[in-house]
């Protein structure tokens, strides 16, 4: 989930996989007479087919995530990396605009892991907990099928904090994939890494090194994995280290990742040597450096970003 406030950038972002292993099973599409699917290829220069279609993900409301205070207007099915046919509500242009520019950064065979990409709208938020832009959750319980959703209200407000979002919330999906989290009922008790409420990461994963370069285990230990976290819950740890890029990416690692991963992205320079250091580390890591490339060749930033800094 990635939020947001006027005059402040926060997000929550959970990264899965970087080697592609999402589900296609029962997608199909068809292109005259004969189905196909599409490939990396058609990704590459498109991104878009409505003609593709899957049967191993329902696609309701109550199956989408609806509850009081979030009403989903539409969504999509997504095959094989491509933004495929609506399932649930109509077609929508902001819906097209959000995932062209998760393509537009993305390596085409990482968004096979992608199944549905919806988009609501919100009712009765509290403005101090910020605006909900966007949230990725997964769908199966192995890890192999993820949605992500994107707030059409507030998405065409702010470009510059819609694109940092999309890389966020993507971010939430290429560490929580079956070959980065162990979702296994075992984990938990057997978790030498750290659990973060759904599973625990694997001993190679980018989360596992990120949380042993960057998280102290005193810190770590402040973390309840199964909290909701708020735009303000990392507002002590913020103040303390100057490594964050604000309040909201000090509430969890994953977040940390995730907004310093969306900074590298777009080449938000940090405010401080040490948030720095944090962008910096995604050059080292195989199969990231793409996503900034791919930005930049499509002439997207530098951004300047929002984020508000940490330290005192």
């Amino acid at each position: 989930m990635r939020t947001w406030t006027v005059g402040a950038a926060v997000a929550v972002l959970v990264v899965i996989g970087l080697v592609g292993c999402g589900s296609s099973e029962g997608a199909t599409g068809s292109t005259g007479s004969e189905g196909t699917t599409a490939s990396a290829g058609d990704v590459a220069t498109a991104g878009v087919d409505p003609s593709l279609t899957r049967d191993d993900v329902d696609c309701d409301a109550e199956s989408l995530g609806e509850d009081g205070q979030t009403q989903f207007i539409d969504a999509y099915y997504v095959v094989d990396g491509t933004l495929g046919a609506v399932c649930f509500g109509d077609e929508d242009e902001t819906m097209v605009k959000a995932w062209r520019s998760l393509a537009t950064i993305t390596p085409p065979d990482q968004l096979n892991d992608l199944a549905l990409f919806a988009g609501f709208g919100t009712s009765g938020e509290d403005e101090d907990a910020g605006t909900t832009m966007a949230f990725v959750n997964v769908i199966d319980d192995e890890g192999t099928a993820f949605q992500m959703s994107v707030n059409l209200d507030a998405y065409d407000e702010d470009p510059e904090e819609a694109a940092l979002t999309m890389a966020h919330e993507f971010s939430h999906v290429f560490t929580a994939t079956a070959n980065q989290l162990d979702r296994s009922p075992e984990a938990a008790d057997d978790c030498t890494t750290y659990f973060n409420g759904e599973g625990c990461y694997l001993p190679d994963s980018l989360m596992a090194a990120w949380i042993a370069e960057f998280w102290s285990p005193e810190d770590l230990a402040n973390v309840d994995p199964d909290k909701d976290v708020g735009i303000d819950d990392g507002a002590d740890l913020c103040a303390a280290d100057p490594s964050f890029l604000g309040p909201y990416a000090a509430t969890t690692p994953e977040e940390d990742f995730a907004e310093s991963f969306a900074a590298f992205v777009y080449r938000v320079k940090a405010q401080t040597p040490e948030a720095q250091a944090k962008i910096d580390w995604f050059a080292e890591q195989p199969g990231l450096a793409e996503f900034r490339d791919r930005a930049e060749a499509a002439g997207k930033g530098p951004l300047k970003g929002s984020f508000e800094g940490c330290g005192s």
